[in-house]
């Protein structure tokens, strides 16, 4: 997906927004379109969380202990077998930079905040599930199901985080 195809987004969600209310062209926007390329980008960044020591590894941690050669072999492996995902990472971190300022830019703050406080649904859990919404009603609710409704409100706070401005709350 390219920066056009975002602005196409907007288009779209405006041209809803005047149809059926701003609910609705926010929910395109942020909860099927937005809201599926931070799921993207979390689960992408799951993959490589392990890669890296935090900031506070202890001392005694191997790559502390193994001196430069060490350091060298591990940073090159990573390379190696991880450049796509970490290019994934870069490219959905962009992408969802353009896609922040295009919202921004689409909709006022408050409109935003109002779509966020209406806690929406998502729709990216059950969609990656495979599941719909009447499926899920008539099924018993699962550990699984419990997780991707955490997910989700992540996803959410992500999002809240993302596109609302200090202040505007």
């Amino acid at each position: 997906m390219a920066t056009k195809q975002v602005q196409q987004y907007c288009q779209d969600a405006l041209r809803l927004a005047a149809r059926e209310g701003n609910h609705a062209g926010l929910a395109f926007l942020i909860g099927e379109k937005f809201g599926s390329n931070i799921s993207l980008l979390r689960k992408a960044r799951q993959k490589l969380q392990f890669l890296y020591p935090r900031d506070e590894t202890p001392a005694d941690h191997p790559l502390n202990l193994g001196g430069r050669a060490l350091k060298m072999s591990y940073a090159m492996t990573v390379q190696e077998h991880y450049a796509a995902p970490l290019e994934q990472v870069k490219h959905l971190e962009s992408l969802l930079a353009d896609f922040v300022a295009a919202i921004r830019d689409a909709f006022s703050q408050r409109d935003i905040k109002n779509y966020l406080d209406s806690s929406p649904a998502l729709d990216i859990c059950a969609a990656s599930r495979g599941t719909t919404k009447a499926a899920e009603s008539e099924a018993e609710f699962s550990a699984d199901d419990l997780l991707s409704e955490a997910d989700e409100i992540l996803v959410l706070e992500d999002i809240r985080k993302l596109l609302l401005r200090e202040g505007s709350g």
